[in-house]
């Protein structure tokens, strides 16, 4: 099983559509309460007020990630006579400190509840974390290797390769590349001369090639197009938070742990093949 922190936490952060789209039409309904009893004599606050308080410092933050907080036990609004949740000032301060361990510090709603539980939290100190765990000014990483320019843009449109050159140049088919088309693993811009393809779609159908070559169908190919798309969104939700940082190389350096990451996810990916193909095969 696996019991990584950084795993649970970004888990817990990045609710599936599917896991919340059942509870979005009575947040609606919340959200255009009538707003004149959230401001009663305690200072209580409608759940939509609480959103907007949260948004410009949490922008992901919603009002069903508000209420699976609370499915957790992580916060504890009461109820109004009307049925609907009302936060006071301290609902408010522990939904910020836990949104800034799951932001910041990468916890997993586990440990975040024993720390609450625990009474060891000042909700004003919203940095602090346990000792050891990872922030976003101070990660314990390993060295980035020395970056790639694979995230430079695309070239002029001027040396964008047309499909004869495409073909010519990948050594395949016109039909083959339209079945890598169609499967998604090479794509293409539409301009006035037809389509155009940038030079990085040729190393993808030079390598399709390869496998076409020996009879396997683009539509196999597929397989690798849907692994690295998923590869692509864990890593984006690892990097995506770098780039808010208020450093002024913010980007820089989330383009450069990108970098890293890939090269250290092809390493893992070939090891795994390797050995999976030396024990299978034989080979020595």
């Amino acid at each position: 099983m696996n019991n990584d922190p950084t795993n649970e936490a970004t888990n817990a952060t990045a609710m599936t559509d599917n896991s919340i789209a059942d509870n979005e039409t009575s947040d609606r309904a919340q959200v255009d309460e009538p707003t004149g009893e959230a401001s009663g004599e305690h200072g209580n606050l409608s759940i939509g007020e609480v959103l907007a308080d949260l948004q410009a410092e949490f922008p992901d933050v919603s009002i069903s990630k508000i209420r699976f907080l609370e499915s957790r036990g992580l916060v504890s609004p009461h109820r109004a006579a009307s049925g609907y949740r009302r936060f006071d000032a301290t609902d408010v301060d522990q939904l910020r400190w836990i949104l800034t361990m799951q932001r910041d510090h990468f916890l997993p709603l586990r440990v975040i509840k024993e720390r609450l539980e625990s009474g060891d939290v000042e909700l004003g100190d919203r940095e602090t974390a346990p000792a050891g765990a990872p922030t976003r000014t101070q990660a314990p990483q390993a060295p980035l290797r020395t970056p790639t320019a694979r995230f430079s843009p695309p070239g002029p449109a001027t040396e964008r390769l047309d499909l004869e050159d495409l073909v010519r140049l990948a050594g395949i088919t016109t039909d083959q590349l339209e079945d890598l088309i169609k499967f998604g693993l090479v794509e293409s811009t539409t301009t006035d001369q037809g389509p155009r393809f940038e030079r990085e779609e040729l190393a993808v159908a030079k390598a399709a090639g390869a496998f076409l070559q020996r009879g396997i169908e683009a539509r196999h190919l597929k397989a690798w197009r849907l692994a690295a798309e998923r590869e692509a969104s864990m890593l984006a939700q690892i990097v995506t938070p770098l780039t808010h940082q208020s450093a002024p190389d913010a980007v820089s350096r989330a383009r450069a742990v990108a970098d890293d990451l890939i090269d250290r996810g092809n390493t893992i990916r070939e090891t795994i093949i390797v050995k999976s193909l030396r024990d299978e095969l034989g080979f020595e």
